[in-house]
């Protein structure tokens, strides 16, 4: 790939990683109860599956494997947090907030982050099918190589958001905002938007040649 196509895809603001402490503290895994603050530690094996909690904190935290499954979290934030192989399927995250955060190799099919504020966060390698992020703000934000088959944006400020080599079929950008989103290298068949949706989206030649049957357009050589 050259460095012009590279430079395509890139937020027009950089990414900031996780700030995480060196040497971290490995922890045995905290019961979740609202207001607990799990900070400055590495987490193996956690098994919150079926959590409830409000207003929980992820702070300078590394978390591999273990659960969130079916977790529901009011008002979660998680900042600097480094997520590695975890299960995140169905999880509730109402109004959440990740602020330098990077989610890489974990599932989240059927999330649910309504109204999440997302700044500085990245997806690598994610099942994302089904997931929910519908009336949620983001703000230098990529997707990278994820699973996201009918996906639900709606609503969403999606503006600059880089989805590199993701599958988004059948995906839900109505009333979204897109300006800057570039879905130039990825799959978008059968995505739910309208004309007024997809102003300002970064698309490939064969998409907008796509898209345009999509809004009822024919196109001629």
């Amino acid at each position: 790939m050259s460095p012009a196509a590279k430079s395509d895809r890139a937020p027009k603001e950089s990414i900031r990683a996780p700030n995480l402490p060196k040497g971290l503290e490995s922890r045995v895994c905290p019961e979740i109860v609202s207001g607990i603050v799990i900070d400055e530690c590495r987490i193996d094996g956690c098994t919150w599956s079926g959590a409830r909690g409000e207003g929980v904190r992820f702070d300078g935290a590394h978390l591999v494997g273990g659960t969130f499954a079916n977790a529901d979290l009011e008002a979660v934030r998680f900042t600097d947090t480094l997520c590695q192989k975890s299960d995140l399927t169905s999880i509730v995250c109402r109004a959440a907030k990740l602020t330098r955060v990077v989610f890489r190799g974990c599932r989240l099919t059927g999330a649910r982050m309504h109204e999440a504020e997302l700044d500085s966060v990245r997806f690598v390698e994610c099942q994302l099918d089904y997931a929910s992020f519908a009336g949620a703000r983001f703000r230098k934000v990529a997707f990278e190589s994820c699973q996201l088959r009918e996906a639900d944006f709606h609503g969403a400020d999606l503006s600059g958001v880089v989805f590199q080599e993701c599958t988004l079929e059948r995906a839900d950008f109505g009333r979204a905002k897109l300006d800057g989103a570039n879905v130039s290298s990825s799959d978008i068949g059968g995505i739910t938007a309208s004309g007024q949706d997809v102003r300002g989206l970064v698309v490939s030649r064969s998409q907008a040649a796509e898209l345009a049957k999509l809004f009822g357009l024919v196109v001629v050589d």
